[in-house]
């Protein structure tokens, strides 16, 4: 067993505690606040993430150092997704359905699935569970915008350096530079760190999500040893995402 190997079960571990704690604490807050879905639908996608970890972790130990095929635990992740999805959608107050978020949704998240399917070659899963992502970022731009948690220039900012982002990953395809590898993951680093500490100064529910999802897409974009730092950022997301939910109960009480 390699030591990504063993690193991907310490990762995986840590975030397994975390998501078992705050479904705990969520399941509490389900009974006690009635009068709304989210924290529901918030513990059931957290369920959808344990549940996709548990089985990373039996097949990291029974198939240690080989890639995974398509899986449960893509079924899992993708449940964690559209629960969100559903979770968002019982908050979100402004649905109007404009034409340049949805454009920019369809854009950004199916050029992460055309680098997916670049690397892996596998077409089929990587459209099939890459579509739900696109209906998530719609809402959280949608929240984002309606809400005004991030500025007008906040937000054109983090957009073109995630454009940025995916055509830097396009040369990583064709060349093996050490270099260009760590310049383009600090890049990546760099927005993660961003949307960390606007979270801890702002804390809201779509900007949690926001984060979150970030982390999961740049854990798609990674391999080995920085595919676990964005685990671990991953972690620490989920971890940010419940006060954000507790402030949004709060305030809709």
């Amino acid at each position: 067993m390699g030591y990504i190997t063993r690193l991907d079960i310490l990762t995986n571990i840590i975030q397994s505690i975390i998501l078992i704690v705050i479904i705990a604490k969520t399941i509490k807050l389900t009974i006690e606040t009635k009068a709304s879905l989210l924290p529901f639908f918030f513990a059931l996608a957290l369920s959808g993430t344990l549940l996709s970890n548990f089985y990373w972790f039996a097949y990291d130990i029974l198939k240690p150092d080989t890639r995974m095929p398509m899986a449960c635990n893509e079924i899992g992740e993708n449940a964690t997704i559209l629960l969100l999805c559903a979770g968002l959608d019982t908050i979100l107050k402004d649905k109007r359905k404009v034409a340049s978020e949805i454009v920019f949704a369809i854009f950004f998240i199916g050029a992460n699935i055309a680098l997916w399917i670049l690397w892996t070659g596998e077409w089929f899963q990587d459209i099939l569970f890459g579509i739900p992502y696109i209906y998530l970022f719609w809402l959280l731009i949608r929240g984002l915008k309606s809400r005004e948690i991030l500025s007008r220039k906040e937000m054109w900012v983090a957009a073109a350096v995630g454009i940025i982002i995916l055509a830097m990953q396009i040369p990583l395809y064709f060349t093996k530079g050490d270099a260009f590898n760590f310049i383009c993951f600090l890049v990546m680093f760099v927005l993660t760190v961003w949307l960390g500490v606007v979270n801890f100064r702002r804390k809201d529910f779509f900007l949690a999500t926001t984060f979150f999802m970030w982390t999961e897409l740049a854990m798609f974009l990674s391999p080995g040893f920085y595919y676990d730092l964005f685990v671990f950022t991953s972690t620490v997301a989920i971890f940010i995402m419940y006060p954000s939910l507790k402030k949004e109960l709060a305030a809709n009480d």
